[in-house]
């Protein structure tokens, strides 16, 4: 759609514009979706008892829906935009997930990590030779959760 903006410096800022904001919604999306499953799953459990489902278990079973999603959007044929905006939210999430299940560990624990999952997936994305949308999403991603852990927003 946006390939035929002639000017490659535009195209890409349009790109770029493209990926932040739908990355974006897709954020919210998925903390809405996240919500959405960890109270679900906890009312259908208190229904049958007062039993209630540890945390952990509601956030891997969201991560797990969103692999599943993930491979089926990374296998399509969609166009490289919509597939590297879709990564902001995956990515998103599992870097989410990964400083709510260390909240209580000092920052260096979640940062690293992050930094570890970043790198790989950088490697990847080389070794796959992808283009640039999907650095660009990861650095957002990368970007955004690591100004969340440094500035102490809790989610």
């Amino acid at each position: 759609m946006f390939n035929k903006i002639k000017n490659t410096a535009i195209r890409n800022i349009v790109y770029a514009a493209i990926i932040i904001v739908g990355g974006f919604a897709l954020f919210n999306i998925a903390f809405l979706l996240a919500a959405i499953i960890a109270n679900g799953i906890n009312l259908l459990l208190h229904l049958r008892s007062d039993f209630q489902l540890p945390t952990i278990y509601s956030i891997l079973f969201f991560l797990l829906l969103l692999l599943v999603a993930s491979y089926f959007i990374f296998r399509s044929k969609l166009d490289d935009l919509i597939k590297a905006t879709f990564l902001t939210m995956p990515l998103m999430s599992l870097m989410i997930a990964i400083g709510v299940l260390l909240y209580e560990q000092p920052e260096y624990m979640p940062i690293s990590i992050g930094a570890f999952i970043i790198a790989a997936l950088s490697g990847f994305f080389y070794i796959k030779k992808m283009p640039w949308m999907y650095y660009f999403a990861e650095l957002y991603v990368a970007a955004l959760a690591l100004f969340i852990v440094l500035a102490g927003i809790d989610i």
